[in-house]
């Protein structure tokens, strides 16, 4: 099709009496809006199939040597767990977003070189609503823990881990990093502020070799955009591997 004739079809269909692309948005995005859930998943698809647009195309990406996995679990068991094996000294784990406790749990039974564990939560669900471009997606509260008398989850086996109840912002000043340790950062908080006060944190406190892991680097309103916000101010890193919505990436 040449490129006459492809610009004459495009102009009929965005000036069709029945057909045109406003009609279609208009009707299309009436009936995707009656429902959130609907609506957070077709959001979700585009916001991924942008970031993985946005992996590819910067420089500082697309020099490292990524790999791309189908989800988290799997990212962590052939990229990350491999990678803190290898360190030298022992891991200190600080993760922001505990919940209801299945990142802990799986890292106790898969990481056995674990020093001390540092979980910060509200433990209470998420502090404030989560959004995107000013639309809630998920309310406050969620996430909250089933049982209200245990705020804290319970790890087989651990016996290392310290909680920190509270706003992140509050309690991250608790944070001491072990000396002579590697640290592994998880950051599954959704929502941007606390994101900046973790890599803020970072920036004045980590090392090269830390490694830090983003659940939601692929939402450009929250996780995402405390990223960006910090690699305009100079953070420097290689990527580990990623997925359709998480980072994982050591300091560099």
């Amino acid at each position: 099709m040449n490129k006459e004739h492809s610009s004459t079809g495009l102009a009929r269909f965005e000036y069709s009496r029945f057909f045109s692309r406003e009609r279609v948005l208009t009707f299309l995005s009436g009936q995707h809006a009656r429902s959130r859930r609907v609506l957070w998943y077709f959001e979700t698809l585009v916001l991924s199939a942008r970031y993985f647009q946005l992996v590819s195309s910067f420089d500082f990406l697309s020099r490292t040597k990524t790999s791309r996995f189908s989800h988290r679990e799997k990212l962590w068991k052939v990229a990350v767990v491999p990678y803190l094996e290898t360190q030298s000294s022992k891991i200190h784990v600080a993760e922001f977003g505990v919940a209801y406790g299945r990142a802990t749990a799986w890292w106790h039974k898969n990481l056995g070189n674990i020093e001390r564990w540092d979980g910060f939560d509200t433990f209470e669900g998420l502090p404030t609503p989560w959004t995107r471009g000013g639309v809630t997606v998920m309310n406050q509260g969620v996430f909250a823990p089933a049982d209200s008398a245990e705020p804290y989850p319970r790890i087989e086996g651990a016996t290392n881990i310290t909680w920190h109840k509270g706003l992140i912002g509050e309690t991250i000043s608790e944070l001491v990093r072990l000396e002579s340790s590697t640290l592994f950062v998880l950051i599954d908080v959704d929502l941007l502020e606390p994101t900046r006060d973790i890599l803020r944190w970072m920036e004045v406190n980590g090392r090269p070799g830390d490694c830090i892991y983003f659940d939601e680097a692929f939402d450009p309103f929250n996780e995402g955009l405390a990223l960006n916000e910090s690699i305009s101010r100079g953070f420097k890193f290689q990527v580990l591997g990623y997925t359709g919505s998480a980072l994982c990436i050591v300091l560099t």
